[in-house]
């Protein structure tokens, strides 16, 4: 099976680092039109833009692999409209209780942990070292970035970003379109 990932940063390369330990596809490549001069990210090929979704539809997996959460929603929605088929990665270190949800186009990275009863939206990030304790909900297209700890009972709306390192105490809401700087307790 092939891996089509777009976005070919930095993000990109965990995502595709994520899909290469778990030794389940065959092929990973990215598309990128923000590199049109290169063929290579790391070891994976470029393999063409946006514009080129359609020629892969019928034999590969897509997961969107760009920071920015508006500009992941927009473009996974673009990907579901298509028809294609949408993967959901999780890291070989990372620890997902069976009694966890996570929605299509999410990625949850080395070593974070998503505890008992919680709901990850689409097009999560759940990033490096980061923990979602039990009962949380995060809507989708949410990035929890390296090193957030996030208390039971916390619901996170749609879009919204917390900074690395920050810890958010439980049963707190936090609402959509909001980003939380690196370092606070909220």
């Amino acid at each position: 099976m092939k891996l089509v990932i777009i976005g070919a940063g930095g993000h990109g390369r965990v995502v595709a680092d994520c899909a290469q330990q778990l030794k389940h596809y065959q092929e990973i490549v990215f598309l990128d039109e923000c590199f049109p001069n290169s063929k290579h990210d790391c070891e994976w090929p470029i393999i063409g833009s946006m514009s080129d979704v359609a020629a892969h539809l019928e034999n590969s997996t897509f997961i969107v692999a760009i920071g920015n959460n508006q500009i992941r929603g927009k473009i996974l929605k673009q990907l579901v409209h298509a028809g294609a088929n949408i993967a959901t990665l999780v890291h070989p270190s990372a620890v997902i209780s069976p009694n966890a949800e996570l929605k299509k186009g999410t990625i949850v990275c080395a070593n974070a942990v998503v505890s008992v009863g919680c709901t990850i939206g689409d097009g999560c990030i759940i990033n490096t070292g980061a923990t979602v304790d039990h009962d949380c909900k995060l809507e989708s297209y949410v990035h929890i970035s390296p090193g957030v700890n996030v208390a039971g009972g916390v619901t996170i709306g749609k879009h919204s970003w917390v900074g690395s390192a920050s810890a958010v105490i439980e049963c707190v809401g936090i609402a959509p379109n909001c980003d939380v700087g690196a370092g606070p307790a909220v």
